[in-house]
Parts: C-alpha cells; sequence; structure tokens
C-alpha cells in the first residue's frame, strides 16, 4: 500500500510538471521566467493600477472652456469613471472662462499634479505652452490621454482620443454643399486664430465647399462664441448685401449666433446654416428650420473612451496614437435622435 500511494505522489507530480508546461503558450522560451529587468510582466504587475484600488484613484479633466461640448466630455469622463468603480467625487473638472485664457489652463494642469491625480484628460488649448506641465506629470507617472485636441510633440501621452477634424469638415461640407446644389457663395464663421482644431476644419469646409462648386466668400473668427458670430454675420450681410446663400461654422455656438442674425436680418429661409458638433441649442433650431445641418461630434464617447484607456494604461496596455470617435450628420429627418 505505500509503494502504492508512492508510485501515485510520483505521478502527480510529472502531470502537474506537463500542465505548467503546456500554460507557457508554445514559444521556445515558454514557462520561463523574464528578468527581472527586462519591462515584461502582465497587466496586474506592470501599471499602478494592481498595486492600487481602482476606487481610490483621482481623475483630472481638464477642458478649454465650460460650453456644451466640453461638458459633455466630461459627462463622459464621470461615466468611464463610474463603470470603472470610481466615485464621481474622484474626478475633477476644470476648465478656463473662454479659450483664449491659455495660461488658465496651465495653471489647471499645474494644480491636479501638485493634487497627485493619477490620471488627467486634456483637450489642448495651446499645446506648445502646456508642454512643461504635460512632461511633468509624465514624469510623476501620471496617465495622460489628450482629448479633443492633441498635443503632437508631446510623446508621453497614452493615446489622442478626437475627431478627425478636417475629414470631418470636408466630408461636412461636401454633403452641404452638394444640398446647395452648386454655385452658391458660402461665408464662414470659425474658432480662434491658431487652435489646430478650428485650423483644420476650416480647410476642410473650403476644401468641400469648393470641391461641389461653391465659392466662399470669405472666413471670419468669431472664437466660438454666439455673440462675436451674430456681430460677424451681420457686417457679412452688409458687406455682401443679397450675396450670401449659405454659412458654415467650425463651432455649434456660432451657428447659434448667425441663425439668431439672419432671423433678425428677416433673411430667415434665405441663408442656409450649417453647423459643427452637435449642441442641443443648436439642434434646437434644426427643428425649427433656422439651422439647415450639423456636423455632429460625439464628444460623450471622446471623454467615456479617454478614462477608459487611461486605466487601461495604468495596467500596462498600449493604445493606438489616435483614435478616431467619428461623426454623424443631423438634419430635419433624424433631429429627434439627438435631441435629449
Amino acid at each position: 500500500m505505500k509503494k502504492a500511494k508512492r508510485w501515485i505522489g510520483i505521478l502527480l507530480v510529472l502531470a502537474m510538471a506537463f500542465t505548467l508546461g503546456a500554460c507557457g503558450g508554445g514559444g521556445s522560451d515558454a514557462g520561463t521566467t523574464p528578468p527581472a529587468d527586462s519591462g515584461s510582466g502582465t497587466a496586474a504587475d506592470s501599471g499602478d493600477s494592481g498595486a492600487k484600488d481602482v476606487s481610490s484613484l483621482k481623475i483630472g479633466v481638464v477642458m478649454k472652456s465650460f460650453d456644451e461640448f466640453q461638458q459633455q466630455v466630461i459627462d463622459g469622463a464621470k461615466q468611464g469613471a463610474k463603470d470603472a468603480g470610481i466615485p464621481e467625487a474622484n474626478v475633477t473638472a476644470v476648465a478656463p472662462n473662454n479659450e483664449s485664457e491659455i495660461m488658465a489652463q496651465v495653471q489647471s494642469v499645474e494644480d491636479l499634479i501638485a493634487k497627485n491625480v493619477d490620471i488627467l484628460l486634456i483637450a489642448a488649448n495651446q499645446a506648445d505652452t502646456l508642454m512643461n506641465a504635460l512632461n511633468t506629470a509624465a514624469e510623476k507617472g501620471i496617465k495622460v490621454v489628450m482629448v479633443d485636441t492633441d498635443a503632437p510633440d508631446f510623446k508621453d501621452k497614452v493615446t489622442y482620443i478626437g475627431t478627425d477634424n478636417y475629414e470631418a469638415a470636408y466630408e461636412g461640407a461636401k454633403e452641404f454643399g452638394t444640398r446647395l446644389g452648386g454655385g452658391k457663395n458660402v461665408v464662414i464663421l470659425r474658432g480662434k486664430l491658431g487652435d489646430p482644431n478650428h485650423e483644420k476644419r476650416t480647410e476642410g469646409l473650403v476644401a468641400g465647399l469648393e470641391e461641389t462648386g461653391n465659392t466662399v466668400l470669405e472666413t471670419q473668427d468669431a472664437n466660438c462664441e454666439s455673440d462675436k458670430a451674430a456681430n460677424a454675420m451681420e457686417a457679412f450681410i452688409t458687406k455682401y448685401p443679397n450675396q450670401i446663400d449659405a454659412v458654415m461654422v467650425t463651432s455649434d455656438s456660432m451657428a447659434v449666433g448667425a441663425a439668431q442674425a439672419i432671423k433678425g436680418a428677416g433673411l430667415g429661409g434665405k441663408i442656409k446654416v450649417c453647423g459643427f458638433d452637435g449642441f442641443q441649442a443648436a439642434i434646437d433650431l434644426v427643428a425649427t428650420g433656422e439651422i439647415e445641418m450639423i456636423i455632429a461630434q460625439k464628444p460623450f464617447e471622446i471623454g467615456r473612451q479617454g478614462v477608459e484607456c487611461a486605466l487601461g494604461a495604468l495596467d500596462g496596455k498600449t493604445y493606438d496614437p489616435y483614435i478616431n470617435t467619428g461623426i454623424a450628420i443631423i438634419d430635419g429627418d433624424n433631429y429627434k435622435d439627438y435631441q435629449d
């Protein structure tokens, strides 16, 4: 009986050794332990979250302003945190009063670094001005995801998540230009000069309109503000009497201002408006016919996926340098699907 038990024990040891060898995955060094300094490891031991309870992680979200688009990015980030088990109280969202307050945004990033956040989602107002703060965050091991607006020279980000601004504007302008029928005169209201998103959108709008046989009369910076857009549109109407067939914008706040100016001038229905973003105020004007069409982004998904990727990076995962969240066209046929 003792001899039988001894043989059973030997067989069990051999079986376990075989099983452990099989779990190695089939490579030539399967089942071996990597050197301590090789950089190899599993998701559990290659990031910070393996040593820190996810519910204690702190997230900072730094936007360009608190307009509706930026707020939806924040809402998406909060949802991403909630899905992961991170309390909303651990998510701090900050932004300057408007997109021209460059140094205020830098200060916000520095403040969040000092508060030892684990994750930063940042939409850069002016990327080069932010570089020192971004590099400091990376040096401290903070996982940085650029959202909506990239910082191309910052190499230590997890990824950049947002819209391909040129393609979105280009494809949207081709659709709008086709609806105009060609041979029409269009003016463009754009966001802040120097902002890479608005630069690319403006280029895309011009290319798409010209490709469909329409003419861009003039482009004016209205800084993504409704009042400035209304004033600029009034000036356009005065400068080009009975010549303007449509207006395109690089953000919906300006679409709302332009629509107000057109209505105030008694030209409702004569000058068509195309928005960009998907703000509720603009969608409501699609319902009334004051705005013809909107090239809509997906800001909620930008924020939600931003947190998802940052959490993955804490676990050692890597991502493509750019994640495109895509666009949708909102018009009179489907606007109800996008209204709150």
